[in-house]
């Protein structure tokens, strides 16, 4: 059967914390970049993994709306130690440059090279001032 990504949410760090850091349902996939240029303010890829036993290579990435990689993770280890187990993992990223603000960004999940989840989020432009 294999592991299953129970959530994932790509979050702007500020508005996360700001409306009280937790994980729920309703909470947007969004990121926020800079109106001088295209570049991210640091955010937040959340993801927790469940419902099966034994150690995984996780490995995530970033694509564009024209399908390019803007950023890859490096491979990492995930041991889950039962099938309730959920394991839960945080990455920051900031000042990731971006090809402008639109909804149709993807943080696309894989298990052992083999890719298991995309989850969609918008990119929007801070207000200056």
């Amino acid at each position: 059967m294999g592991a299953r990504l129970h959530y994932a949410k790509v979050l702007d760090q500020y508005l996360f914390y700001s409306q009280g850091g937790r994980i729920h349902p309703g909470l947007v996939n969004k990121v926020m970049a800079r109106p001088a240029d295209d570049r991210t303010a640091a955010f937040l890829v959340l993801r927790g993994w469940g419902d099966d036993h034994g150690t995984f290579t996780e490995q995530w990435r970033i694509e564009s709306p024209r399908g390019a990689v803007l950023y890859e993770s490096v491979p990492r280890e995930i041991h889950l130690a039962s099938r309730a187990h959920l394991e839960r993992l945080e990455d920051e990223v900031s000042d990731l440059e971006v090809d402008g603000a639109g909804d149709d960004y993807l943080a696309v999940f894989s298990l052992d090279d083999r890719e298991v989840a995309r989850v969609a989020f918008s990119v929007q432009r801070e207000e200056s001032g």
